[in-house]
């Protein structure tokens, strides 16, 4: 997938390594998803999106136009317009104009069922609109706490199999292995034999 998260990176004057620190993303992955090589899941592509205050759109290179900024209450109306006639969608948006068009809406309720009465129909559009911002938001809340956790729990596997001299399981080769085979097995068979091993005694290295 085309994208422009390294044009945007040397834009910040950032390396691969700040940036990935920034994000939570290892730099030879980061690397892969700027050329190409690795598509980035949406909630990492919306982490992106709303760093670089653009919107994903912007990011995977389907339009030109970074954002749709709101600076005045026609700004905001002329948005709901365009959502509700389908000339632009969520994504359209960054997640910076995205909460202001929300904050916007709650705050006139009444100008937008004035607008209503003027046949524009926008009220319903824009209750999907922060209802769809809600769910997205708590969504891209989740993903990222499992995404972080996951990426400590890789660093703790390289610390342990590269440099902790107290770690005596297996090797870079055996957890290769292991994939390969929990792969071939499924997950229900993995956790059965993970289960298994749990109930193994601790080998004592001082009684060998």
């Amino acid at each position: 997938m085309e994208n422009r998260i390294g044009e945007l990176r040397r834009e910040r004057g950032l390396t691969l390594k700040q940036l990935g620190k920034i994000l939570n993303v290892r730099d030879n992955a980061l690397s892969q998803y700027e050329t190409g090589k690795r598509n980035p899941q949406l909630g990492l592509l919306e982490e992106i999106a709303d760093y670089f205050n653009v919107s994903i759109e912007y990011l995977d290179k389907s339009t030109d136009k970074r954002d749709y900024p709101m600076k005045s209450d026609g700004d905001a109306i002329n948005l709901l317009t365009k959502i509700k006639n389908n000339e632009i969608n969520y994504h359209n948006l960054s997640k910076a104009t995205s909460l202001e068009l929300a904050l916007w809406i709650i705050n006139n309720e009444e100008k937008i069922k004035a607008l209503d009465n003027d046949s524009k129909d926008l009220t319903s559009t824009a209750y999907f609109f922060i209802h769809q911002l809600s769910i997205d938001s708590n969504v891209l809340r989740e993903f990222s706490k499992d995404r972080i956790k996951d990426n400590k729990n890789l660093d703790k596997i390289d610390e342990m199999l590269l440099f902790d001299d107290n770690y005596f399981g297996a090797n870079i080769d055996d957890v290769l292995t292991f994939m390969k085979e929990s792969s071939r097995i499924g997950y229900d068979q993995t956790q059965r034999i993970i289960s298994e091993m749990k109930k193994i005694p601790t080998f004592d290295y001082d009684e060998n």
